[in-house]
């Protein structure tokens, strides 16, 4: 079982949590659809084993949806901040933004401002919308793109769906990175941000989940510390059965001999929150690298890359930066946005510190 709590430089947890998840999402993306056997007749029977760079992409790793959103989410947050808006508004308006990214389409006239360069951008010194890859469409997830579309800010009591896909956990780690050492708030707001788009309760209580982990790794927790306080903190929300009992099945299994692919297999596919978080926590907890951890949560018959995503997001957060394989980030698609997102979460997180 891996360990936590080893000490390094704060910042360098940031940068790890930040490309461990857009790694995850990219050694996973191109699997994403493919079931285990199938994955094996491609790659050889150990499966996909690296972040491959497409000949047809300039050679560059390929991030998904999943990637996007969680820039989004960061720009969200920081806006909020920045301009003393909700949580939950700053969030909404960069997922609109995303929209855009996806569709070009301004869905209320009043947010054509919003695709703008705005304040907290030049304040923190970069811009989201000038970065053209994120407006290339990786297979956008169908709820969030119909929600936003509606024009109707969500939350966990007004929703349009009773979805609990996995698109809420695959975006959230930048919560736990702007909450560091916060766990209660990051669950909190990482509710807020998954029922804007999705309004089951498993759903946005996975994605809070999600975030308190990542609030409690960041401040150099054992694992085994993070777990159960992540659990507790879900215990005292309501309808948090299905998210628990996902947990609790992958603790279990992650204790047994039993095959990893079988594991996960009796763990679920992904497709659904609590079993990508789910399955993302039994690697980590079944491997001591973020390396073996994300290479087990991708090759799987379900959701490869938000698997792999949140696997990364966790194992990076518990490992660090120095633990993603370098060639995993070399050439990686907006890379230096990544850099940036996880340097000035840091700075944010290290000033209110």
């Amino acid at each position: 079982m891996a360990l936590g709590g080893v000490r390094m430089n704060k910042s360098d947890r940031f940068t790890g949590c930040m490309l461990g998840g857009a790694t995850g999402d990219a050694l996973g993306f191109l699997i994403e659809f493919d079931n285990l056997d199938t994955i094996r007749k491609k790659y050889g029977p150990y499966g996909l084993r690296t972040v491959l760079k497409l000949e047809s992409n300039g050679r560059r790793g390929v991030i998904s949806d999943d990637t996007q959103m969680a820039l989004f989410t960061a720009d969200g947050l920081l806006w909020a901040n920045h301009d003393d808006l909700l949580p939950q508004e700053g969030m909404y308006r960069s997922y609109m933004r995303w929209y855009y990214t996806q569709t070009e389409h301004i869905v209320r006239p009043e947010q054509a401002k919003w695709i703008k360069t705005q304040a907290h951008e030049q304040y923190w010194h970069y811009d989201i919308m000038g970065d053209k890859d994120l407006f290339v469409r990786r297979s956008p997830g169908m709820t969030c793109l119909s929600v936003l579309s509606s024009g109707k800010i969500c939350n966990e009591d007004t929703t349009l769906n009773n979805s609990k896909g996995c698109g809420t956990v695959m975006r959230v780690a930048p919560v736990g990175m702007f909450y560091a050492g916060d766990p209660e708030k990051a669950f909190y707001v990482g509710c807020q941000s998954a029922s804007l788009t999705h309004g089951n309760p498993t759903g946005y209580l996975a994605a809070g989940t999600l975030s308190a982990a990542i609030s409690l790794l960041l401040t150099d927790k054992d694992i085994e510390f993070v777990i159960p306080e992540m659990m507790h903190i879900l215990q005292g929300y309501q309808k948090h059965e299905e998210v628990l009992t996902a947990l609790r099945l992958a603790i279990d299994e992650s204790a047994t001999d039993r095959d990893p692919t079988k594991s996960l297999g009796r763990i679920g596919a992904g497709w659904v929150a609590e079993e990508a978080l789910a399955a993302a926590v039994y690697c980590v907890l079944k491997t001591g690298k973020l390396k073996d951890a994300v290479i087990m949560a991708c090759n799987h018959d379900g959701d490869s890359d938000s698997c792999g995503a949140v696997c990364g997001n966790l194992a990076g957060a518990l490992y660090g930066i120095d633990e993603v394989p370098k060639n995993w980030i070399s050439h990686l698609e907006c890379l230096d946005l990544l850099k940036k997102m996880a340097h000035c979460l840091y700075a944010y997180n290290n000033d209110m510190a």
